[in-house]
């Protein structure tokens, strides 16, 4: 009985910390943050908005808040691991079609330019990180508008559930979805809880990402044919392609 109430009496104080250590993280990005004009009241609206729901994330459910910030899931959105995973799946051929890295890997490319180009026009600060990102942010990638990780997530579940479903299966296919956007979901989740991006961030990266999914990436998806075509054109438009064919033109 004596440990109960000790757990008890501690409990508030430690929940006293938190919201005192997001606030003053929240007031400290108000005063740095360079968004300028009539963005203004809408990023100060924002930032107290993800104070809140932090806060009340790490009073009610401490377990989970811990769960999402697990270093898996910044890993796991990150580019610097899907593309180099695309890349070994696209030499994986003929057990995994080249179309799937292919596609996927031109639509990831536009999808870090757009969110690149944004970040660098808006240029908004980063909140307080609770935990530092395990990759370095290098030149625009270190604003936080909008989240690169939704983004991606959002665009690669809509890639991996709407265009190109991993199994034909409906039940199986419907079991695989579930958790590939439940994953997404726990991505964008830890960019907040994390600190590394504020709500709006969050909420405008995944809209961009469904938008490229079904406006950009859905409508030019390359068949198995097409990818197959693409990825002999740029053979032998390469410089190894020329110096193949001159090679072969040349008498012995």
């Amino acid at each position: 009985m004596r440990r109960k109430t000790k757990s008890n009496e501690q409990k508030p104080d430690v929940r006293r910390e938190n919201t005192a250590l997001i606030a003053n993280n929240v007031e400290q990005d108000r005063k740095t943050n360079t968004t300028t004009g009539r963005f203004r009241n809408v990023a100060t609206w924002d930032a107290d908005l993800s104070k809140r729901f932090a806060s009340f994330m790490q009073t009610e459910f401490p377990g989970v808040t811990r769960m999402f910030e697990n270093k898996f899931m910044e890993i796991s959105g990150n580019e610097y691991i899907w593309f180099p995973a695309l890349a070994v799946l696209y030499l994986m051929h003929p057990l995994v079609h080249k179309q799937l890295p292919l596609n996927l890997a031109i639509a990831m490319a536009f999808d870090s330019a757009v969110i690149l180009l944004i970040k660098a026009l808006v240029k908004r600060r980063r909140p307080t990180a609770k935990n530092p990102d395990f990759f370095t942010a290098i030149g625009p990638d270190q604003y936080s508008f909008p989240s690169g990780h939704a983004s991606r997530t959002t665009l690669i579940s809509f890639v991996f559930t709407q265009i190109n479903p991993l199994f034909s299966n409906g039940h199986l296919n419907f079991v695989t979805s579930a958790l590939i956007w439940s994953w997404s979901i726990s991505v964008c989740f830890s960019r907040m809880l994390n600190g590394r991006h504020y709500l709006f961030d969050v909420l405008t990266g995944a809209v961009i990402g469904l938008c490229e999914g079904s406006v950009i990436v859905s409508p030019f998806w390359m068949s198995p044919e097409q990818a197959e075509g693409r990825v002999i054109e740029l053979m032998v438009r390469s410089p190894l392609g020329f110096v193949r064919n001159v090679g072969k033109r040349l008498p012995l």
